[in-house]
This record gives structure tokens, sequence and C-alpha cells, in this order.
């Protein structure tokens, strides 16, 4: 079993912005095994290609619709690598806590985003991304840093590049997205 201390510190400190009540109570003393850890990924990977999905079927602009197709394609590679670290480590991965809440947060978040329509979709859709980008690396960096179990560490390592693509790709999309927003509304 692996123990990531300072887990809890880095998913608060990198933004839970839907909020976690959870989360801050869990601060103290948060231990996941090599499972557990693997079952993170796996509900990240699910949920980003969720979110991506929804995007691609609700966002009518074709920047918004393009970075979800990418963030869906490669999520879905990445919980293939996941299926198969989790061979490689023989381990079953669980959901710990931390993944329980971190999807309820999710689900809010996508009931929200189904609400929504054109550059409120695509701006809210967006925000989430970043978010959750953000959120996840800081998560995958304060763990790779903890983690005892080789594979699995460098898994963690071989992610966060990933991850800051997508959060790089999400923050130029967002400054176009508002560049556009601006032009639509000057005289």
């Amino acid at each position: 079993m692996t123990r990531l201390t300072g887990l809890m510190t880095a998913v608060l400190a990198h933004g839970l912005s839907y909020g976690c009540a959870f989360v801050q109570q869990s601060l103290p003393g948060l231990a996941m095994t090599d499972a557990e850890m693997v079952g993170v990924l796996n509900s990240f990977s699910e949920e980003e290609v969720e979110a991506a999905e929804l995007a691609r079927r609700t966002s009518t602009t074709s920047d918004v619709q393009a970075f979800a197709g990418r963030v869906l394609n490669e999520h879905q590679q990445l919980a293939q690598q996941n299926k198969r670290l989790a061979r490689q480590l023989h381990i079953t991965p669980r959901e710990p806590a931390l993944a329980s809440e971190l999807k309820a947060t999710h689900q809010r978040a996508m009931h929200d985003l189904e609400g929504k329509v054109g550059s409120d979709f695509d701006r809210a859709y967006v925000e989430y991304e970043i978010a959750r980008h953000v959120q996840a690396f800081g998560l995958m960096e304060t763990a790779a840093e903890s983690e005892a179990t080789l594979p699995l560490q460098q898994e963690l390592i071989r992610t966060g590049p990933d991850l800051l693509s997508h959060l790089s790709a999400a923050r130029a999309l967002e400054r176009r997205l508002v560049a556009k927003d601006d032009q639509s509304e000057s005289p």
C-alpha cells in the first residue's frame, strides 16, 4: 500500500472550483492504495470523456468541438493506459472517497452544463475543463512525488504533460471565446 501524503493539500490548492466540503474535511491524513489511485485516474478519465461527449453534441463552435474531440480521444487513451497499468500491477481499481466526491462534483457540473446553450455553454464548458485540468495536474504531481510503486509513479509523471497540454489548449480557447464575445459586442 502506498500512502500519499499531501495529496489533499494539492487537490485543495489547485482548485476544486465546484466546491467540495468532503475534501476539506478529509484533508488530514489521507492515504490511498495503488488500487485507489488508479481508481481516481479512471474517474478523471471517465468524467472527461463524458464532458467532452456533451460538448461535441452541444457546442455549435468548431473550436470548442475540436477541443472536445481532442480531450475525448486522449482521455479514452488514458483510460486504456490505466487498464494496462492495473493489469501490470495486478490490482483491481477501487474508487476511494475522494473519487466518489469528485464524481458527485462532476455530476453537479454536468447538470449545470446541460442547462446551457450557445456561447454560455461554450464558456462554461471551457471554464470547467480549465478547473478540472488544474485540479488533475495538482493531484497527479503531488501523488507522483510520494508514490512508491515505480510503474504507477511513472504513469503519474507521464500523464502530467498531457494534462498541461489540455490546460494550455483550454486557456487559449477561453481567450479566443472572450475575444469573439468582445467583437460581437462592439458597435
